[in-house]
């Protein structure tokens, strides 16, 4: 990770990965335990946890890539800055998508879900796998922003 940017940001960001790793390992065991075995204590605490993490990561998002990153890219070899502006922009949706996810998992929890378990599971799936990417995506533009090519 890199170590020339604001360390309070970084270590923010990180946290932040570390807790949509978290909740996404939560959210595929729910998949994987559709449609007969889901836990509804377990939903319970998905939908209390992901728009709390959400919220929170594209706060932190903002500040660190909007601020810090965005001022950095164009004085780099590489300008981020069209990237950085368009994951920005994608975390609005991921939040909605996330309030989405929230309201499934607490009518599942209470056992009056109206989705199928298949398109539950590919709504599960459709998040977690996307969150993964998009760390991915992160870490390798703050190692990229740390380590300038020479």
């Amino acid at each position: 990770m890199p170590e020339t940017m604001n360390g309070s940001a970084l270590r923010e960001i990180v946290l932040g990965h570390d807790e949509q790793i978290g909740l996404c390992k939560t959210l595929e065991r729910i998949a994987d335990a559709l449609p007969n075995s889901v836990d509804p204590a377990l939903c319970r605490a998905a939908a209390g946890t992901i728009h709390r993490v959400m919220t929170r990561v594209v706060q932190v998002e903002h500040e660190a890539l909007a601020l810090d990153l965005a001022e950095r890219g164009p004085r780099r070899v590489l300008d981020l800055t069209a990237t950085i502006e368009r994951l920005l922009r994608e975390n609005a949706e991921d939040l909605s998508y996330a309030e989405e996810l929230q309201e499934t998992l607490r009518e599942l929890s209470n056992g009056h879900h109206t989705l199928s378990a298949d398109a539950l599971g590919y709504m599960l799936r459709g998040f977690f796998e996307s969150r993964r990417r998009r760390i991915a995506l992160e870490r390798e533009i703050l190692t990229a922003m740390a380590d300038p090519v020479q």
